[in-house]
């Protein structure tokens, strides 16, 4: 399908969820201003949707377009689980976030969300699924734990060690990524946002308030207030800021084909997943969607990138620690042929907890980034929590510029 007619049957979606979106956005006051957001990602897009839904002009600008295979949002599937270990606040946001997901693919008619459940593989009586489990109790989230040989029975894809068990999650499972930025931006545009696909020069790193961005081209763009949702770009637009305080290392996801005929691998037959049983690599993997193959992702992330420049060829580096992986963890699986793949980055501060904060010297910018690997989910609950802060709700201080300096607890 041509770029010009996926793009018509996105806006066409978009037409019919637009009067479910305006009928949400009250009229727009006088006393509140028009927001540029700078990012059209998860978190910039669902930032745009919540202020709109406030009653806010919006403009939303992005450099190369929503779903691009350039930014972190990027790449066709992502997880969606409440398991988050200690880091409760994210539970809390992550069921917040899918019941939004899901009205987005009820709103646009198209699979955005996919129910294949959630499984997270740990050891028995390891911290991260204990903590975990209290997390859900309280946010009322339904779960299971399952022994050694009840994955076994429902799972007999995985190889575990007879000490590892899982918490899985029944009502979780995958988005499809690129799918479901592209259609809310869509939406937004239907609604009347503005989207621009420009370039953004750094900010003057002046005190006391902005009056415009502007455009690589020279043209000023002006609103009342301006988000920076950038992912991996929000270093280099505010170097003084987060020079040493955002990294964005390279890593790379791959999809591998099941034999001809086996299932096994597909939605309906096994879960989203995710792996912290192991004390020196993280790993996770998306069930077969839309006959794309599992896709598996491991934490094995070391070098930095440049977001724009980087050549997006996989390397034998990551092939190999992703299939070493695959046969301690899927032994039958273990040389099964690669279908595509992806190099992508991620955008991590020291505590892996998000950048949500007011510019500390320019009063009418704030910064959302800082997704550190698990921020896709959370794009509607972190668009409600920024819209939220320029309406003067107070920052919670894990999330503030001073926290990337000084490790807490979520």
């Amino acid at each position: 399908m041509k770029r010009r007619e996926a793009t018509q049957l996105l806006l066409a979606s978009a037409v019919a969820s637009r009067a479910s979106l305006a009928s949400a956005a009250p009229s727009v006051s006088a006393s509140l201003p028009d927001v540029a957001v700078v990012g059209a990602g998860s978190f910039g897009a669902w930032t745009a949707h919540a202020l709109r839904r406030q009653g806010h002009r919006v403009t939303l600008i992005d450099a190369y377009g929503p779903g691009n295979s350039r930014a972190t949002s990027g790449d066709e599937s992502r997880i969606i689980r409440m398991s988050y270990g200690s880091k409760g606040v994210y539970t809390g946001w992550a069921k917040e976030s899918l019941v939004e997901w899901q009205r987005l693919s009820e709103r646009s008619r198209q699979p955005v969300f996919e129910n294949t459940g959630a499984l997270a593989i740990g050891a028995r009586g390891g911290e991260y699924l204990l903590s975990s489990e209290k997390f859900m109790r309280q946010e009322g989230i339904r779960f299971e734990w399952l022994d050694h040989a009840e994955i076994a029975r429902r799972y007999p894809q995985f190889g575990l060690a007879p000490e590892e068990i899982g918490l899985y999650e029944p009502d979780s499972g995958a988005l499809r990524a690129r799918r479901g930025i592209q259609l809310l931006v869509a939406e937004l545009q239907a609604s009347g946002t503005a989207y621009r696909n420009e370039r953004i020069r750094p900010p003057a790193p002046g005190a006391g308030r902005l009056d415009a961005i502007v455009t690589e081209s020279g043209e000023k763009i002006s609103a009342g207030a301006y988000v920076f949702a950038c992912g991996p770009w929000l270093a280099r637009l505010f170097p003084d800021l987060l020079g040493g305080a955002l990294r964005t290392p390279r890593a790379e996801v791959y999809y591998f084909g099941s034999a001809a005929g086996d299932p096994q691998f597909k939605a309906g037959h096994f879960p989203a997943w995710f792996d912290v049983a192991s004390p020196s690599m993280d790993a996770y993997g998306v069930p077969d969607l839309d006959e794309r193959g599992m896709k598996i992702g491991t934490d094995a992330y070391d070098e930095p990138t440049d977001p724009d420049a980087q050549e997006r060829t996989p390397t034998p580096k990551y092939l190999e620690a992703t299939r070493a992986y695959m046969k301690k963890r899927f032994p039958r699986f273990a040389g099964a042929p690669v279908l595509e793949a992806r190099v992508c980055q991620y955008e991590n501060t020291p505590t892996e907890n998000y950048l949500l904060d007011r510019h500390p010297r320019i009063d009418n910018l704030w910064l959302a980034g800082g997704g550190s690997g698990h921020g896709f989910k959370n794009g509607p609950a972190v668009g409600r929590y920024v819209a939220d802060l320029l309406r003067g709700e107070q920052a919670n201080p894990l999330f503030t510029f001073a926290a990337l300096h000084a490790p807490a607890k979520a």
